[in-house]
C-alpha cells in the first residue's frame, strides 16, 4: 500500500508492516520516516539492526531464506537496506521480488531508495518496488516547494519548541534555498541566541549573519581528506553549538558515497570508505535509543581512524 509521509504516524499508531520502501531525495525526511518506523518497532520489542548500503559488489545472500531464519529463538530484527543514487541491480531485484511474496515474520525489512536530485523517479516505476509495495508500505516524497519547505520549518520550530512567525520561517527557507539540513542547523542556534523569545524575520537574520563559520560540510571535507585534527576540531565545535547528530552522519554519508564512485579510488580505499559506513550505521542505531554507546565519542572515534 501506499502511504504518505504525513500519514504514516497515524498509520504506525495502528500495525506495524513487515515492509517500509522510502523512495525520497532529501536525507532528512528519509530520517524523519525511520524515526518513527524504528521507534514503533522498538514498542513491539525489535532489538537488533542490520544495515546494508548497496553497491556493485553486495553479496544479496544476508536476504535468502537461509539467512534471515537462522534465529532459533525467534528474536526480533531490522534489515536496513540502502540505496543511494543506484538500483539493486538484477539479482537484487529477483531477491526483493521473492522476499515480498512471503516476507519474514520476525524480520522488519526497510528499504531506503534514495535517487539522484535530478531523477527523483527513476526506479518508482521498478517492478521490485511495487512488489514491496503489494506487501508492504511505499512512502514516496517528492522534492520541497518553498511553501513546503516554510511549513516543514515552521513544524519543526514547534516540535522544538522554538516560536517563530511564517515571516521567519519563509525568510529562511528562502535563504537556504529549501535546503533542510541547513533549516535545522540555523534553527538549532535559535534558542542559545534567543533563549524564550519570538523569533521574527530580524532576529532570524542576524542569526543567519552570525552563523558559525563551521558547518557540516566544513566536518565531511575535513573528514574525507583525512585532515583527522582540524576534522576533530570542527566536530568539537558542532557539538558545543548544539547540531543534531543526524546531520552530521548525512553529510559524512554523502561525501563517503562520493569518494566512493570516485574512479580514482583504490581498491583499498573503497575497503575503508565501507568499514566507515558500517560504523555510521552503529552510530544511527545509537542515536536512535538501539544501541547504548555515545553517538558523539563514536563519531569521535570514526574521526580519528579513519
Amino acid at each position: 500500500m501506499k502511504i504518505t509521509k504525513n500519514n504514516l504516524d497515524s498509520h504506525l499508531k495502528k500495525s506495524l508492516e513487515n515492509i517500509y520502501v522510502i523512495n525520497c531525495t532529501e536525507s532528512i525526511l528519509i530520517d524523519e520516516c525511520l524515526e518513527s518506523i524504528y521507534a514503533k518497532a522498538k514498542e513491539l520489542n525489535f532489538r537488533e539492526k542490520d544495515t546494508y548500503i548497496i553497491d556493485a559488489r553486495t553479496n544479496w545472500d544476508f536476504l535468502t531464506s537461509d539467512s534471515t531464519n537462522l534465529d532459533l529463538f525467534g528474536s526480533k530484527r531490522i534489515i536496513e537496506i540502502k540505496l543511494i543514487e543506484s538500483g539493486p541491480g538484477t539479482k537484487g531485484s529477483n531477491l526483493l521480488k521473492e522476499y515480498s511474496k512471503k516476507p519474514e515474520p520476525n524480520t522488519l525489512l526497510t528499504v531506503i531508495v534514495q535517487p539522484e536530485k535530478r531523477y527523483p523517479n527513476k526506479y518508482i516505476r521498478s517492478a521490485w518496488i511495487k512488489a514491496l509495495e503489494v506487501n508492504g508500505v511505499l512512502t514516496d516524497i517528492r522534492d520541497m516547494s518553498l511553501g513546503s519547505a516554510t511549513i516543514w520549518i515552521s513544524n519543526k520550530s514547534r516540535e522544538q519548541n522554538i516560536n517563530i512567525t511564517r515571516e521567519a520561517a519563509n525568510f529562511l527557507a528562502q535563504q537556504t534555498e529549501g535546503n533542510l539540513m541547513a533549516s535545522l542547523q540555523e534553527l538549532r542556534k535559535l534558542p542559545l541566541l534567543y533563549p524564550s523569545e519570538e523569533i521574527d524575520i530580524e532576529k532570524i537574520k542576524k542569526s543567519i549573519a552570525n552563523s558559525s563559520k563551521y558547518t557540516i560540510w566544513d566536518f565531511s571535507n575535513a573528514f574525507i581528506a583525512r585532515n583527522n585534527k582540524r576534522a576533530v576540531h570542527i566536530l568539537e565545535s558542532l557539538k558545543a553549538e548544539g547540531t543534531p547528530e543526524p546531520l552530521i552522519l548525512i553529510a559524512l554519508s554523502t561525501e563517503l558515497q562520493k569518494e566512493f564512485k570516485r574512479s580514482i579510488t583504490k581498491e583499498k580505499n573503497k575497503e575503508k570508505i565501507l568499514k566507515a559506513f558500517k560504523k555510521i550505521a552503529l552510530i544511527d542505531s545509537c542515536i536512535k535509543g538501539l544501541n547504548k554507546q555515545n553517538p558523539w565519542i563514536s563519531l569521535r572515534e570514526l574521526t580519528l581512524t579513519f
